[in-house]
């Protein structure tokens, strides 16, 4: 049975920033981590579920959803990758 995460609460705080983690409000020294654990939850997991719930499991509010972004981006870049 799968565990219950509290994801948090998305804030964007601002539409005019040049960065997305501005406008998330994340620092941007995280950004590399956060790559990173989407890059972990793409190698360490089985299926995309399972990946989804490791990126839950580690990262939280605007952190978790930026790090989906990233995830989808790897995904989308493995599938190319696969047609090619």
């Amino acid at each position: 049975m799968p565990e219950s995460y509290d994801l948090g609460t998305l804030t964007v705080i601002g539409h005019d920033v040049e960065k997305l983690t501005q406008a998330l409000n994340i620092p941007d020294d995280r950004f590399d981590d956060l790559v990173n654990l989407a890059r972990r939850a793409w190698e360490y997991e089985d299926t995309i579920s399972e990946s989804i719930e490791f990126i839950a499991k580690n990262a939280k509010g605007s952190e978790l959803v930026l790090t989906l972004v990233f995830f989808g981006r790897i995904w989308e870049d493995n599938q190319k990758e696969e047609e090619e």
